[in-house]
């Protein structure tokens, strides 16, 4: 990794006031200059907390944010600074009154740059996002699509050194979707730019990051909110339980109690093909139908099964090839207790 540009310590944020109990709780992460990186997590996981922090527009509850090696918090307009620099393009991004144009230009009028240099700016982030010609579009005319775009623009129109994006490919097509990716490769890449987005999807974060942070509840986690589950922890004194859905269990080793997250590697679930036969009986064995299939490399292929819950599962190609996967085809899954990982409080004596 290059040169840090964040570097978090201990870091903790909880919002004011009394009507929220959420947390985010990180320990030490660094994030390289130029590099691509991918927070990765259901709703209510942390991202656009972790993403607002980064743009220092909350101040950490506690811990140490550094960006390009001081702490911007530490005094003076250190903060400031590092906001004309660091530019947040949030999910559900807001648009001024008037045209595409007005509202790409809004921030470069502000810094008071040449009308040349404005001019230039304005065609070509126009140009990245596919919107070429709509410079006098009113913005209210804009489908929810092509407003997450221009409010792309208006950030890459400034030239940021960090690109930080709240689920960038949000309501917009699939095509458009993969060359808003290469748009940012190339900003990262020729601009050297760093990025952050977060995103629900494991596979563009893998196609697009240089790394990932996985993020459950508030918490770093070794998985992604793939096969990700919640509930109330029950107890046989021997394997414990949570059911996600009513009636739909799912088993893992030791005593837990209280709320929990349980977590299942993707690579440790066993997948056969059912066609027509029923799940035996036993702990952790689900039947479904698979509804999505793609490849995250070469050798390496993600089923995605529908069924009482949704799982994917990561199998080598070769497998799902010999076994015969294929689309709406009827599976068996299967994997054991201790394979899934319980994020939350346990017993004594229980500490995994």
């Amino acid at each position: 990794m290059s040169a840090p540009i964040y570097r978090l310590e201990g870091l903790g944020y909880a919002y004011p006031g009394e009507g929220s109990s959420f947390r985010l709780e990180l320990g030490s992460l660094a994030v390289g200059e130029g590099e691509i990186l991918a927070l990765v997590g259901p709703n209510g996981a942390g991202k656009t907390t972790l993403l607002t922090l980064l743009a220092f527009l909350a101040r950490p509850s506690r811990g140490r944010l550094e960006y390009r090696g001081a702490d911007p918090w530490a005094g003076g307009d250190g903060a400031i600074a590092a906001r004309r620099e660091a530019v947040l393009v949030t999910h559900h991004p807001y648009l001024f009154k008037g045209t595409v144009a007005d509202n790409v230009l809004f921030g470069l009028k502000l810094r008071k740059l040449p009308e040349d240099v404005m001019s230039a700016r304005l065609r070509s982030a126009l140009a990245l996002v596919e919107l070429d010609g709509c410079e006098r579009t009113p913005a209210s005319r804009l489908s929810a699509g092509q407003a997450q775009r221009v409010a792309l623009a208006r950030a890459l129109a400034l030239e940021p050194r960090v690109l930080l994006l709240d689920e960038p490919t949000a309501g917009v097509d699939t095509g458009i979707g993969l060359r808003l990716e290469a748009v940012l490769r190339e900003v990262s890449r020729a601009a050297g730019a760093t990025v952050v987005f977060s995103t629900h999807d494991f596979s563009q974060a893998s196609r697009l990051a240089d790394a990932i942070v996985h993020l459950s509840e508030g918490r770093r986690v070794e998985f992604s909110h793939e096969n990700c589950f919640s509930g109330t922890a029950e107890s046989d004194g021997r394997l414990s339980w949570i059911e996600p859905r009513p009636g739909v269990r799912l088993h893992f080793a030791g005593q837990a109690r209280g709320h929990v997250t349980c977590v299942i590697d993707p690579k440790d679930i066993r997948l056969t093909v059912a066609d027509g036969e029923a799940a035996a009986p036993g702990p952790n064995v689900f039947a479904g139908k698979v509804t999505r299939m793609e490849t995250t490399d070469a050798s390496t292929a993600r089923v995605r099964i529908g069924g009482d819950l949704v799982f994917r599962v990561s199998l080598p190609v070769a497998e799902v090839e010999a076994k015969g996967v294929s689309l709406s085809r009827r599976v068996l899954l299967r994997f054991d207790p201790e394979s899934v990982t319980v994020i939350g409080p346990r017993t004594a004596g229980n500490p995994r």
